[in-house]
């Protein structure tokens, strides 16, 4: 039945989509695909309103100036805006293929852009065109519907040059010892027939070598332009990507402006990283199971444009094996108290962490021994399958996460102008030098970082040795660090309250805490993004730009600084907990509410504000 089901969507997307559609020319064995749909983007934009912003303006005077006047407009490049722009990687059997397909609407529009050297390399075949680089590995072709750009790398030539490389060193070892064994007196060994012979050999080989290399070199150049070839023809029968269960599943609602998906990650690690190019001593390979941990783990990411944000969606899915490893390191609780002790009105931005440690502790041996006990026999592979074990068996878990529960939150506050202390170097007219100490203003956040632990008893025996020694000085129950760096521009305390050590730069903050007079104020919607994912980040990034001092700012970027001002938002970053095979995890700029039609506008109008002089 589920066979059934992808092949009826697989079956409807292909009718869904127009004549002019290149997805169905990407072949089901892709490792990556990048789209952009220019449909969505002149929804929010059109291509009249972007060649009237400074930045379309500056592309259309490049494109002038390229095509030395032929084409003056993004319109006269005779791209089919309307449509969507692929991206596509592959690696297979030790080639790895980048190709770009961009959708025509007048594929001669194209030729305006070439050279006379490129024309005359041009080679037509019926309504095909196409022009081969000397190398035989970049290829760019076009037809009245699709330009296309492949770039291929064959490391199966590399994989030869390695192998000379490895050859040549042993060849250079053995001479070395026959060197020694010869007595230094006899100055004619060079000009013996035992090392003419030699050097004959040598050059044979090298000779060899290099006409297999040159023939791999045609060789390729011709596959390279068999395979362009097959793919602006999209004639991979029933094996284009719309097959693959995989990049079905991210297609989703088709809403996004622009989407990644990266397949199995362990066929691009093994394949990007042979196993030749890393040698014997310390090869992974020989002692680590890389499937284990990237095999099925895939990426998808969709980037959406609406009205009032910007979202980038992320969605890893991993095999079973590494889910079930890693479910319990993200199956923290956080503690609630952590928000008390927060204010919004201050706060320019904080992260929170919820891990488990006990979680970790308990995961770590097992996905120790997943990685590492291959059955090889490998002393690194035994070694650190015998260290998860010890560990496993030395550490217990659940008092280890009783000093450190795996919740942890850090907060930033307000900016402030601080004197911080630094060396500079003084030169005498000999240009000999001296160090200087020196200080300078510098406008920092003071921040508060929170972790939960049940253990007071090991705080305070660490205060009273602290104390002891005057590494700390006691101020109410609040403990200053003394002794710190003098280019620290801060200063530190520590102190214990609610299952929670606190250690922040501001007095002020920690005494109001420790006498419980903080005033708390947190919105509900922080709140459940603290509480509820794996990982939360927030930036108040309208309160930072505003407090920052405009001297702070390099000169020529202080003009800008009213645009920004009035300009910058929050922005969120969020990680939630596993749930089946899968993590998700979300992005998302705020614009302003007023001055931009959409945040696709908003960002270009940000660059055309930075390219004002």
């Amino acid at each position: 039945m589920k066979k059934f089901l992808i092949a009826v969507s697989a079956f409807c997307i292909t009718v869904s989509l127009t004549a002019q559609d290149l997805i169905s020319k990407i072949p089901s064995t892709a490792s990556a695909v990048v789209s952009i749909k220019g449909k969505n983007v002149l929804e929010l934009m059109s291509l009249e309103e972007f060649s009237n912003s400074k930045f379309g303006s500056f592309l259309e005077k490049e494109l002038m100036d390229e095509s030395k006047g032929k084409l003056e407009t993004l319109e006269d490049l005779g791209l089919d805006y309307n449509n969507t722009f692929h991206y596509f990687f592959e690696i297979n059997d030790g080639v790895y293929t980048n190709c770009f397909l961009i959708p025509l609407k007048d594929g001669k529009a194209f030729t305006g852009l070439l050279r006379n050297s490129e024309i005359k390399k041009t080679i037509t075949e019926g309504n095909l065109s196409y022009i081969q680089n000397y190398r035989g590995d970049e290829v760019t072709m076009w037809n009245k519907d699709v330009l296309m750009f492949v770039v291929s790398s064959d490391h199966k030539v590399k994989e030869e040059s390695y192998s000379y490389y490895n050859d040549y060193q042993s060849e250079v070892a053995v001479e070395a010892v026959v060197e020694g064994a010869v007595d230094a007196t006899e100055d004619d060994y060079y000009t013996s027939d035992a090392y003419k012979k030699e050097q004959e050999e040598r050059e044979k080989k090298r000779l060899e070598r290099e006409e297999k290399r040159l023939a791999r070199t045609k060789e390729f150049s011709q596959e390279v332009l068999d395979k362009a070839k097959k793919i602006i023809g999209g004639t991979y029968a029933n094996k284009s990507i719309l097959t693959n269960k995989s990049y079905l599943k991210s297609l989703g609602k088709g809403k996004e402006e622009a989407s990644v998906w990266v397949n199995d990650f362990a066929t691009i690690y093994e394949q990007a990283i042979p196993s030749y190019r890393l040698g014997n001593s310390f090869n992974p390979y020989n002692f680590m199971n890389i499937d284990k941990l990237y095999g099925g783990l895939t990426l998808m990411a969709k980037l959406d444009f609406n009205k009032d944000e910007a979202v980038i969606k992320t969605e890893y899915t991993m095999n079973n094996e590494m889910a079930e490893l890693y479910k319990p390191m993200y199956n923290g609780k956080i503690n609630k108290s952590f928000v008390k002790y927060i204010n919004e009105d201050n706060m320019l931005g904080y992260m929170s962490l919820n891990l488990s440690t006990e979680g970790v502790l308990k995961a770590y041996p097992n996905l120790a021994s997943s990685l590492f006990d291959t059955g090889s026999g490998e002393t690194i592979s035994e070694s650190v399958a015998l260290g998860a074990k010890v560990f496993s068996m030395l550490i217990d878990e659940e008092e280890t996460a009783k000093i450190f529960r795996g919740d942890m939150f850090l907060a930033l506050t307000n900016l402030t102008e601080k004197q911080v202390t630094y060396t500079d170097y003084e030169y005498d007219e000999d240009f000999n030098y001296k160090e200087v100490e020196k200080t300078k203003t510098e406008t920092i956040p003071d921040f508060m970082f929170m972790f939960t632990s049940e253990e007071q008893e090991i705080f305070n025996r660490l205060v009273r040795i602290g104390l002891k020694e005057k590494q700390l000085e006691a101020n109410n129950g609040v403990y200053q660090l003394i002794d710190l760096p003098k280019s620290t521009p801060f200063n530190m305390y520590v102190m214990y309250k609610d299952k929670t050590v606190f250690l922040g730069s501001s007095l002020k903050d920690m005494s109001a805490i420790q006498s419980g007079r903080f005033v708390s104020k947190l919105s509900g919607a922080h709140k459940k993004n603290i509480i509820k994912n794996a990982l939360s980040m927030y930036v108040n990034g309208k309160k930072i730009i505003s407090e920052i001092p405009v001297e702070s700012f390099p000169r020529g970027l202080r003009k800008k600084v009213d645009f920004l001002t009035s300009n910058t938002e929050d922005i969120k970053f969020n990680f939630q907990k596993i749930k089946g095979n899968a993590m998700k995890g979300e992005l998302i700029w705020e614009i302003p509410s007023e001055g931009h039609k959409n945040s696709f506008v908003y960002f270009i109008n940000m660059i055309d504000a930075m390219m004002d002089k």
